[in-house]
């Protein structure tokens, strides 16, 4: 199995811990309807090998396996859409969102729109696509071959990938019932459903994306709950973020679904932190401990791991994963 993850795409935990309510907090703002933002985000991989057996720790093993590194352009339309004069609707909203981002092996446009009915509850669909380029040794997009078992490069305008989603997010905050700077305590739970695909190529076909491999075309999930503490300090939350992600049904994986466990749930417990940088910047921090799928025999190939049986869940520390954005308006 392919290790380096050198400069791959979004770090997509950062931006979900507190990205949903941001979007409705910024745009719901009376002064202007718009916002405009820069996201980078950054990760750091440690190595940790796969140890065969069933359910455990895979220790750090080594100082590096790959970073990533992207940066997004995000911008947000609020259109008010009171629902009657109660407190709760009064102040219900749509909000067109749209980004661009860009990493050194691809570029991707995402476009989405979020209905906020109620201060808590976020509503939201999108999409986007996205091209991506093969240089240096690093693949922005290939295919699985089946004969060869290696991944084949594919061109970069006619294999594009995309993604439409949908998804809710609950937020509550005590500070809205207990007055004061140290009474918040908050609560954002989120799911998320997506079908990704890569056009061009067979439906059962795994695909690479942004250097990532086992890729599959299909619906899958990411399921989502952050418990934090804001305060009126320089570190402005900390809190425990609770995610898992997978499939909805395994057979993405064609013929490897017996032994690779397609529908396996990929399950992450990470610490979390967010720092209040002035009027207009943030950094969140993320400590990701993480699960993959634990193996009954050691592998040295893409094809060995597809075809070894999943054995259990293997923990270990993931990543380091940083995001900062700045915003213009």
């Amino acid at each position: 199995m392919r290790k380096n993850k050198l400069l791959l795409t979004a770090v997509v935990s950062a931006m979900m811990i507190f990205g949903p309510q941001l979007c409705a907090e910024e745009a719901t703002e009376e002064s202007l309807p718009y916002s405009l933002s820069l996201t980078t985000d950054f990760a750091y991989y440690p190595k940790s090998d796969f140890i065969t057996g069933g359910t455990h720790f895979s220790p750090i093993t080594g100082p590096y396996d790959g970073v990533e590194l992207a940066t997004t352009l995000n911008g947000s339309y609020t259109i008010s859409t009171p629902l009657g004069e109660n407190m709760l609707l009064k102040d219900a909203c749509v909000n067109l969102c749209g980004g661009l981002e860009l990493t050194p092996v691809s570029i991707r446009p995402k476009f989405g729109v979020e209905f906020v009915p109620v201060p808590f509850l976020i509503l939201r669909a999108g999409a986007s696509i996205g091209w991506g380029w093969n240089y240096l040794g690093l693949e922005g997009v290939a295919e699985y071959n089946k004969i060869s078992h290696e991944y084949d490069t594919l061109s970069t305008f006619t294999h594009p990938y995309y993604d439409f989603y949908a998804g809710a997010t609950f937020q509550f905050d005590t500070g809205a019932l207990i007055p004061g700077d140290w009474s918040h305590v908050l609560l954002i739970a989120s799911y998320t459903a997506v079908y990704t695909g890569m056009a061009g190529v067979d439906k059962d076909t795994l695909f690479e994306w942004q250097c990532t491999r086992t890729k599959a075309q299909g619906f899958a999930y990411e399921a989502q709950v952050v418990l934090g503490y804001q305060m009126p300090l320089p570190l402005n939350v900390v809190g425990l973020m609770f995610k898992s992600v997978g499939y909805y049904d395994g057979s993405v994986y064609g013929e490897f679904d017996a032994t690779f466990d397609g529908d396996f749930a990929e399950i992450s417990i990470s610490p979390v932190a967010q720092f209040k940088l002035g009027e207009k910047d943030s950094l969140s921090c993320i400590f990701d401990f993480s699960s993959r799928r634990s193996f009954d025999s050691e592998f040295n190939s893409e094809y060995e791991m597809l075809t070894s049986n999943v054995s259990g869940r293997e923990w270990y520390f993931k990543r380091l994963a940083i995001s900062w954005t700045h915003r213009f308006i």
